[in-house]
């Protein structure tokens, strides 16, 4: 090995970089990696260098710092869209399923088809931890009787990409259910461990962002002080679709805050890695699923899924779950589709941040080259509040108490309130103007 030293994923989490997607973890062989919760709730990889061989893949693998030569080639024309075989929208057929799902439960039921079909051995998804106060934890599926606790919307980092190692050997394939860092961080890993290769079946979930892991212990603190058993972001089984903020506390009793306050405070605690992603739709995943926005005739009531097919293999387990009646779905106009998810203005939200990012002394993330070739023009304006937005998250993980973070957010809110009343009176004036 040469006596040069290479570099490794301490310096992509230096430059916050790091999209906490587990990619790195299975890259190593020397169980070198673990990960880091900061007092802000990033989830960062460390490495133990006692055991660490320098081999370097840890960084090869890591698509918070670049992309690999495959992923670069195999980037659609349009990377804020990416390419589309058909779209359609509807449900799970399952009545379980769907009433446990965050809208239509298509994810669940195209597990449910590839668990009992025996198409796949494991499908890897994220569940919330039944522990004070519950984290995002990756988990691996055996059968499709463990899937129920795996619905509904995580919004914290998560290592998902990390359970794949170890399992390039196992009999059959493996569903890995995930946001669009984890299928880079797949995609990425598949340069160095060709057996996976063709092996992980990629179900991708349209991202906006996540949120800081201090987000959940907040939330519940904003509606009990006992210890939390049970949190979900968006629970429609309580409340009107899409859903209130839902957290059981160790009594049993079951506390709700309104959505209002969570998109409040999105802004707050959301990464600054999740700023610089372009790809919110996930685009080098087989099969899409979000909520279908835009589209008409929608259950707007229950809630239905947005359903995305990117690949023939994709297209397949689609087909083959509606016509297994594992799904009820009808086709969906692609242009409006599209349109409903708001890509323009994520286009020129995304051209922002990365502008903003380029003007404060941090490594740039390597696209493809691509990427830059498909952004809107933003303004200075635009630009400074992007940066606005990066220089709090960066700051925020510096701040070393909760309690600290969590009196930040309470005047953050404050603020967003009284910027809202302000608003509103401005308007009350100016309709009594007219």
């Amino acid at each position: 090995m040469s006596n040069d030293i290479r570099k490794d994923i301490t310096g992509v989490v230096n430059q916050y970089l790091c999209h906490s997607c587990g990619s790195c973890f299975s890259s190593c062989r020397h169980d070198s990696i673990s990960f880091n919760q900061t007092t802000s709730g990033y989830l960062f990889p460390l490495i133990d260098y006692n055991t660490c061989t320098n081999c370097g893949l840890c960084y090869d693998v890591c698509p918070g710092d670049h992309f690999s030569d495959i992923l670069k080639d195999s980037t659609p024309e349009d990377p804020f869209i990416g390419n589309i075989i058909s779209t359609y929208v509807g449900k799970s057929t399952d009545e379980n399923i769907f009433k446990n799902s965050q809208s239509g439960g298509a994810v669940t039921a195209f597990l449910k088809y590839l668990l009992d079909f025996k198409l796949v051995s494991k499908a890897i998804v994220t569940t919330m931890g039944d522990e004070y106060t519950p984290n995002s934890l990756a988990v691996a599926v055996n059968s499709s009787d463990e899937l129920m606790n795996a619905q509904k919307s995580k919004y914290t980092p998560t290592n998902i990409v990390s359970l794949l190692l170890g399992l390039e050997n196992i009999e059959g394939k493996i569903a890995l259910v995930g946001l669009s860092c984890h299928m880079h961080g797949v995609e990425n890993l598949l340069k160095i461990n060709k057996k996976l290769r063709n092996k992980v079946i990629k179900i991708g979930l349209i991202c906006e962002r996540v949120m800081l892991h201090s987000s959940v212990e907040y939330f519940s603190k904003k509606t009990t002080n006992l210890e939390v058993k049970k949190f979900l972001f968006k629970d429609p089984t309580n409340t009107k679709y899409p859903g209130d903020t839902t957290v059981l506390s160790e009594d049993g009793k079951l506390h709700i805050l309104d959505r209002k306050y969570r998109k409040k405070m999105k802004d707050f605690f959301t990464p600054a890695r999740c700023m610089l992603c372009f790809d919110k739709m996930n685009i080098y995943s087989d099969v899409v699923v979000g909520d279908p926005h835009g589209l008409a005739g929608i259950d707007r009531e229950d809630g239905e899924s947005l359903v995305i097919t990117r690949t023939e293999l994709g297209e397949k387990i689609v087909m083959e779950s509606i016509s297994s009646n594992i799904v009820n779905l009808r086709d969906a106009p692609v242009d409006i589709a599209i349109k409903g998810q708001g890509i323009n203005k994520k286009r020129k939200k995304w051209h922002a941040y990365y502008k903003a990012w380029s003007t404060m002394e941090y490594d740039m993330p390597d696209y493809p080259k691509n990427v830059l070739e498909c952004v809107e023009d933003v303004s200075k304006e635009d630009i400074d509040k992007a940066k606005k937005n990066l220089e709090h998250a960066l700051y925020i993980d510096k701040v070393d108490s909760k309690d600290e973070i969590f009196k930040l957010a309470d005047k953050f809110y404050e603020n967003k309130i009284k910027k809202q009343s302000f608003l509103k009176k401005i308007g009350n004036v100016f309709n009594l103007k007219k």
